[in-house]
């Protein structure tokens, strides 16, 4: 028996659920253990938006669904096949706004995955009475959320709304 996309994506959001009530349960952790179950949350519904994804892909018939990886990937793919989805477009309008929850989600998840920034050495013989420039990068513009179990079950029930919905008006078709 095959697991389907919406089997994996139920999955994902049920241990997303049980690591945020972890988290009410003792909130009196170390600080490694809570930000190891915080960012295990976060892992888990960016893992279940990734099988969301696939499933949508797969609902539209698209072919090559490994390379659905992110929203605009699904968007893109549709487009190639002549295919529109409201599915994908309101996606896409909650990556692209700021302060929505999968704004934040994706933001969040992406500045985990980033390698940390070193700074270029300085040249030995540098000019005086000169004023240094200093390039800043994006990491030190913006500094990762921080996130409280709170945020993490609001998102958590955001995306389950969103699934449940759109699941239900694409079954009426």
């Amino acid at each position: 028996m095959s697991i389907s996309h919406l089997s994996l994506v139920n999955q994902k959001l049920a241990y997303a659920s049980a690591i945020i009530r972890l988290l009410n349960e003792y909130p009196a952790r170390q600080p490694l253990e809570h930000q190891a179950l915080v960012d295990a949350a976060v892992f888990h519904l960016a893992m279940g938006l990734h099988f969301y994804l696939r499933e949508l892909a797969e609902h539209h018939r698209i072919k090559d669904l490994s390379a659905i990886d992110s929203v605009q990937d699904l968007v893109a793919a549709l487009q190639q096949s002549d295919s529109t989805s409201s599915e994908s477009s309101e996606l896409l309008s909650l990556t692209e706004t700021n302060e929505t929850w999968l704004n934040q989600l994706t933001g969040y998840y992406a500045q985990l995955s980033k390698s940390p920034w070193k700074p270029k050495a300085k040249k030995a013989f540098g000019q005086e009475n000169l004023i240094e420039l200093v390039e800043l990068n994006e990491a030190d513009e913006a500094p990762l959320l921080k996130l409280t179990p709170e945020l993490l079950a609001s998102w958590l029930e955001s995306f389950r709304a969103l699934v449940l919905r759109q699941r239900d008006t694409s079954a009426e078709y």
